[in-house]
Order: C-alpha cells, then sequence, then structure tokens
C-alpha cells in the first residue's frame, strides 16, 4: 500500500471512529463517512463496498495486530521479552490494544453494529484459548465440562470483563482488569 493510499484508509478509519462514538451503526452512512472523511464517494467504494466491509476490515486490522504473535515493545507498553505462552502477559497486552483503541472500540461495543466486531472477536479469542488448554494440558479424563465448553466461557468471560471495563470508562488499568479476567476465571481454567 502506498503512502497515498495509506493516509486514505487513516482518514476513513478516523471518519468511522468519530462517527461511531456519535451515531448508532445503523444509522450511519456511507455519506457520512465520506464527508467526515473527506473524500471522493469513488475513493470509499474502491475500497470498500459497504460499511459491514469497512467494519470488517478495521475489526481484522485491530485484532491481526492484537493477537499477533510478537510481541514488540509499543508506545503504551512493553512485553517484547515475555513469553507469547505468557497468558497473564497476553491478555495484558490485548487489554492495552484495547485501550489504545479505547474510542473506536467503545463506540463499536456500545452500537448495535457490535455484532460484526464481536463475532470477530470471539473467534480471536478462541484461538487464545484453543492454545491455552494445547499448551497447558488438563486432566481430560476427570474433567465433567467438554473442552469446547470452557474454551466458550473463556471467550464470553473476557468479553464480559471487557463490557465492565467499557461501561467504567477504561478507568482502571489494563494489568488490573487483565487480574479481574484472571481471577474470574481462574476455577474455570483449573478444573
Amino acid at each position: 500500500m502506498d503512502r497515498r493510499e495509506e493516509k486514505t484508509m487513516q482518514a476513513i478509519y478516523q471518519a468511522f471512529s468519530t462517527i461511531i462514538n456519535t451515531k448508532n451503526y445503523d444509522d450511519i452512512t456511507i455519506q457520512d463517512i465520506i464527508e467526515t472523511a473527506n473524500i471522493g464517494r469513488s475513493t470509499f467504494y474502491s475500497h470498500f463496498k459497504t460499511k459491514d466491509e469497512l467494519l470488517l476490515d478495521i475489526s481484522d486490522t485491530i485484532f491481526t495486530h492484537v493477537f499477533s504473535h510478537s510481541l514488540q515493545e509499543e508506545a503504551s507498553h512493553d512485553f517484547s521479552k515475555d513469553s507469547f505462552f505468557d497468558y497473564r502477559h497476553l491478555i495484558t497486552h490485548i487489554f492495552y490494544h484495547i485501550k489504545d483503541e479505547k474510542e473506536l472500540i467503545s463506540g463499536i461495543m456500545k452500537s448495535n453494529g457490535n455484532d460484526i466486531f464481536l463475532h470477530e472477536f470471539r473467534n480471536h479469542l478462541f484461538s487464545v484459548a484453543d492454545s491455552y488448554y494445547n499448551n497447558y494440558p488438563y486432566d481430560k479424563d476427570s474433567d465433567a465440562i467438554p473442552l469446547v465448553l470452557k474454551k466458550a466461557l473463556l471467550v464470553e468471560d473476557f468479553i464480559v470483563v471487557l463490557d465492565y471495563w467499557i461501561d467504567e470508562g477504561f478507568k482502571e488499568t489494563p494489568e488490573k482488569v487483565s487480574g479481574y479476567f484472571i481471577s474470574l476465571i481462574y476455577g474455570k481454567l483449573s478444573s
């Protein structure tokens, strides 16, 4: 992607982020995005066919970075020296990225367009749950709860903690919220 195209994509993303915090997802029009981004209609349509496609792209951009297997030093946090399989650090890393994108994510989560976002988010979180259970074996013979249900509970608990954090205006640190999540699921993961 060349610099001009990157600038256009940033303008579209920023426009969407601004609008999602003032309008419900269903009420947002492509015209709203075009006007706020200060781009032409053909420019928008050269990148996206619909606002759903834009939201999917935004979700993918966020999640590709957040759930990447490389932990790098970043402006708001540094987990570069930590192992990807240190799940406390990984969860805290995810919460840092959510906080970095708090305006956008908060707007999406509070809107009725969150189904698209949450579907993608759940898929990525399920991969983390899958990785956890693959790397930290548990006693399958004495386990009364099916593994797929354990993974689903872990994912939904994360969403509940995220909803809480958003509702509280991101007041707590990512470390504190990560601690809430770990405490909440500790019994479920160890059983």
